[in-house]
């Protein structure tokens, strides 16, 4: 839990600015509109995913939006000589306050809920 508490402020000014910059106001604008209408959920990891199927350009944006994410979260993890793991799932419960209403988030047991 202490790692936590340390983490929280970097972690939460790091994801701001990846919200911000990444992946562009465009696809930021098409991740809220696939994960409100249950295209792409979010996931305990800091991740995204498809639900089911989805349009090509969703496939890709979840490509994207996880490559962008990795990379935050090895950079986090590096710095503060925590698991990746760790940073993602930190990451992961800022995201889902942030997420639209209809987001779609599935639990490490596999299980999904709505917000």
């Amino acid at each position: 839990m202490r790692i936590f508490r340390t983490l929280l402020p970097a972690l939460l000014l790091a994801l701001s600015v990846f919200l911000a910059q990444a992946p562009g106001a465009q696809a930021a604008s098409k991740l809220d509109q696939y994960r409100a209408s249950g295209v792409i959920a979010e996931r305990y990891d800091g991740y995204v995913e498809l639900r089911g199927g989805g349009p090509a350009d969703a496939a890709k944006l979840v490509n994207d939006v996880n490559r962008q994410r990795k990379a935050i979260y090895e950079k986090r993890a590096k710095q503060q000589n925590v698991p990746v793991s760790a940073v993602g799932a930190l990451f992961a419960q800022k995201i889902i306050g942030q997420a639209p209403k209809g987001t779609y988030f599935r639990s490490e047991s596999g299980g999904y809920r709505q917000k």
